[in-house]
């Protein structure tokens, strides 16, 4: 999806409250760089702040870039232990399009136990584009990927979040991105807009909501932003 926004001079600060993960609900980050890498540091902030209210997060790796050393810089620089808050941090890696499958299939079970109210899962698509993957494999195994996350994200009341790219590559690549928007509650993504995007402006849907990241952090914890439990889903 594309949104084109008019250039101005003064861009507002977002609204975090407004544009935060809700459980039950699917989040998607679209940005720029390898599978959306541009978007990953809002992912982390939000992780972030839920270990540090002593929640867990699941971090399924679809992209071989986790570093837990970068979510430990988007706590505030007052804790004075944040490495231990780590512990709850449980990271899964899928090196193949098969791997990752099951990763996200056990999601339903390990979030049973923890009782996470956020999963995230970073750069998902880049792995269904592997050459040795057919296209209908690949369309296959990205529509059972979103299905099960949908499910997770309802029967266990969890926030979800996808990273993905803005701009699809490929015809595949596109039809995989559309799988990811069309089950999205809500999707935060860079302007297109060069002058716009190199000032970090970002559009949120369904809110409409065109701004930049607080210059401050506010550092707003996930369990009180998506802590409303919203009403069923059609």
């Amino acid at each position: 999806m594309t949104i084109s926004v008019p250039v101005q001079r003064g861009m507002t600060a977002l609204n975090l409250r407004a544009i935060a993960p809700k459980r039950g609900e699917i989040y998607q980050l679209q940005g720029s760089g390898r599978v959306g890498s541009s978007m990953r540091k809002y992912a982390e902030i939000w992780a972030a702040s839920a270990l540090l209210r002593g929640e867990c997060v699941h971090w399924v790796d679809g992209a071989s870039r986790i570093d837990p050393a970068r979510i430990l810089a988007a706590f505030p620089p007052t804790e004075s232990a944040p490495q231990e808050h780590l512990r709850r941090l449980f990271i899964g890696r899928g090196f193949t399009v098969h791997q990752l499958t099951t990763l996200v299939e056990r999601l339903a079970r390990e979030v049973s136990i923890t009782a996470s109210p956020l999963v995230i899962i970073d750069g998902p698509i880049g792995m269904h584009l592997d050459r040795q993957v057919g296209d209908h494999e690949a369309r296959c195994l990205m529509r059972r990927m979103v299905v099960n996350l949908q499910h997770l994200a309802k029967t266990h009341h969890v926030a979800v979040i996808i990273i993905t790219s803005n701009q699809p590559k490929s015809k595949r690549h596109q039809h995989l991105l559309s799988m990811v928007e069309r089950r999205a509650n809500q999707q935060l993504q860079q302007a297109q807009q060069t002058t716009l995007r190199n000032r970090g402006v970002l559009m949120h849907q369904p809110t409409g909501a065109i701004g930049v990241w607080p210059s401050q952090r506010p550092f707003i914890t996930l369990v009180q932003s998506i802590g409303h439990k919203k009403s069923a889903l059609p």
